[in-house]
């Protein structure tokens, strides 16, 4: 999922902003680890971390059906209701124009890929010997 970029961008690092979206947007929706991997388009240690200083503050929480670990958003937090119209009113405004700094950290995964190539170049001259 690709946002377009808001309030919440210039408010939290990238990869924090997209896993708040994803559970406050919808506040009731439990979701999984891999499941936030591939909504967002980031690295699975990536969520990981951001997860955990997530839950360490408090404002998600989690369980486990033996399988999966599911996040959702902590109802009973304190900061939960500025957060939930932070994401909600935030996508109703009109959309940023970020800064040059920012607008090079927002690019996907997937178009970091591309941008390294396939093979790399040999530095050293090949030598064939009998």
């Amino acid at each position: 999922m690709k946002a377009k970029p808001g309030v919440i961008d210039l408010l939290f690092p990238e990869a924090r902003a997209a896993i708040l979206r994803l559970l406050f947007s919808n506040t009731r929706v439990q979701r999984y680890v891999r499941e936030l991997m591939l909504m967002s388009g980031l690295a699975l240690r990536t969520i990981q971390e951001e997860l955990a200083i997530l839950s360490a503050a408090g404002v998600i929480t989690s369980w486990s059906n033996g399988y999966h670990r599911f996040y959702k958003a902590n109802r009973d937090h304190p900061l939960f209701p500025d957060l939930r119209n932070i994401i909600q009113k935030g996508s109703r405004l009109p959309h940023l124009k970020l800064p040059k700094h920012r607008r090079r950290r927002m690019r996907s995964i997937k178009e970091r890929d591309r941008t390294v190539p396939a093979v790399r170049p040999r530095s050293f001259p090949l030598r064939l010997t009998d």
